[in-house]
C-alpha cells in the first residue's frame, strides 16, 4: 500500500454479544500509520458469529441468533447498513456462512447437528432457504466429536464444486448443487481420525486445498480430482511438538500470490506461517508469532494484504500486524478493544 495514495480502510469484525459487544462493528485501518484508527457499532445483532458480503460491498448477510436464529440481510446505502430480509435456517444458530454470488446463494453450516442449509438470494433480496441435509457418518475418537458437526461449506474456485467440513466425523464431503438448489453429495474424503476438519484454505490457481484440523492441530495437502474426490498429500503441524497443554486451532488463510500460508492456534494462542513451494503441495514453516491476545479464533487480510487482522474471544483485543509481502513473515504494531471477536472480514 503506497503512502499517500490510499490511507484509510474498512474492516469488518463481528462475534458473541453476550457480554458488551453488541454487533458488527467496522474498524478504520490507517496504513501509513500502521494503526487502528477508529471502530463504529454498524448493525445491532444477537450473536452475529460469521458474515460474508457481497463483491461490490453494497449486501451483507450475516448469522443471527435469536427467538429464530437463521441468516439476515442487510443492504448497504452509502455506508448505512439498512436492514432488508430474516429468514430462519436451524434450531440453533450456524457457525459458518458464505456467499456463493455465481449461484445466487448463501451457504450455512450448524456445528451443533452437522446440518447444512442452502438459502436463495431472490431478487429483491428475501432469502429463501433451498435445502437442509445433516451429515450422519460415525464419530471420530476425540472427545469433542461427540456428534457430527459440520463446521465449513465453501464452493471450489470454479464453482464446480462445493466442500464441507465436519468436525465431529473426520470428514470432508463434496457437493455439487442441483439446478433446484439442493445440494447433492459426489463424494466423502475421510481424514485421519482425530483431525477434527475445521476449515479449508483454496489455492487461488491449482485444484489444491488445505485442510485445518482443529483437534490435532494440522495442516493436510489435498488434492481435487475432475470428479469431486479429495486425495491426501503432505501433513504438517501447526504448533511446536513440546506444547502440552490446551490448543484447538481455528483460521486458514493463503496469500492471493499463492506464496504464504496462516493458521491461528487457541491456547497457543499464535499465528503459525508456511511458506508454499511453487507446485503448492509442501509447506515450511517460517516464523510462529504471539497474537498477543487470548485465543484467537479468527484472521484476515485487509485488501492488499499488507496487514493482518486477528480477532480474539476470550479477550477485547484485536491485533494489528504489518505483513512483509516479500517473506510472509509478520510484525505486531497495534490493536484495539472489541470484545468476543470471531470474524474478521476486508470491504
Amino acid at each position: 500500500m503506497k503512502e499517500g495514495i490510499f490511507i484509510m480502510e474498512t474492516i469488518y469484525v463481528s462475534g458473541y454479544t453476550r457480554e458488551d459487544n453488541k454487533g458488527i462493528h467496522t474498524l478504520t485501518l490507517n496504513a501509513d500509520k500502521k494503526a487502528f484508527e477508529a471502530s463504529e457499532l454498524i448493525i445491532e445483532e444477537n450473536n452475529p458469529t460469521y458474515i460474508t458480503l457481497s463483491k461490490d460491498g453494497k449486501h451483507l448477510f450475516t448469522l443471527s441468533d435469536g427467538d429464530e436464529p437463521g441468516v439476515a440481510h442487510y443492504e448497504n446505502n452509502d455506508g448505512q447498513f439498512a436492514f432488508k430480509y430474516r429468514v430462519k435456517v436451524f434450531n440453533e444458530n450456524g457457525c459458518y456462512l458464505t456467499y456463493d454470488e455465481e449461484a445466487k446463494v448463501l451457504y450455512d453450516a450448524n456445528y451443533k447437528k452437522g446440518e447444512l442449509a442452502v438459502i436463495k438470494v431472490n431478487e429483491d433480496g428475501t432469502l429463501t432457504v433451498t435445502d437442509v441435509i445433516q451429515h450422519t457418518s460415525p464419530i471420530g475418537p476425540h472427545e469433542n466429536q461427540d456428534f457430527a458437526h459440520a463446521h465449513f461449506i465453501h464452493p471450489t474456485n470454479d464453482h464446480k464444486y462445493i466442500l464441507s467440513c465436519d468436525l465431529g466425523t473426520d470428514e470432508v464431503h463434496t457437493y455439487t448443487l442441483t439446478d433446484d438448489n439442493k445440494l447433492a453429495e459426489v463424494s466423502v474424503y475421510k481424514a485421519a481420525p482425530g483431525t477434527g476438519p475445521r476449515h479449508l484454505a483454496f489455492h487461488h490457481s491449482e485444484p489444491i486445498v488445505y485442510l485445518l484440523g482443529e483437534l490435532d492441530y494440522t495442516v493436510e495437502v489435498l488434492n481435487i480430482q475432475e470428479d469431486g474426490s479429495l486425495v491426501a498429500g503432505n501433513r504438517y503441524d501447526t504448533i511446536p511438538s513440546d506444547w502440552t497443554e490446551f490448543n484447538s486451532s481455528a483460521a486458514i488463510r493463503l496469500s492471493s500470490d499463492n506464496k504464504f500460508l496462516y493458521v491461528s492456534n487457541r491456547g497457543h494462542n499464535s499465528i503459525t506461517v508456511f511458506e508454499v513451494s511453487a507446485d503448492g503441495q509442501s509447506l515450511t514453516e517460517i516464523q510462529n508469532i504471539s497474537t498477543e491476545g487470548d485465543f484467537p479464533r479468527d484472521f484476515n487480510f485487509n485488501a492488499d494484504e499488507s496487514f493482518v487482522i486477528v480477532g480474539h474471544q476470550f479477550q477485547p483485543q484485536i491485533s494489528l500486524f504489518t505483513r512483509d509481502q516479500a517473506s510472509g513473515l509478520l510484525t505486531y504494531v497495534d490493536h484495539t478493544n472489541i470484545n468476543e471477536i470471531v470474524c474478521v472480514t476486508p470491504v
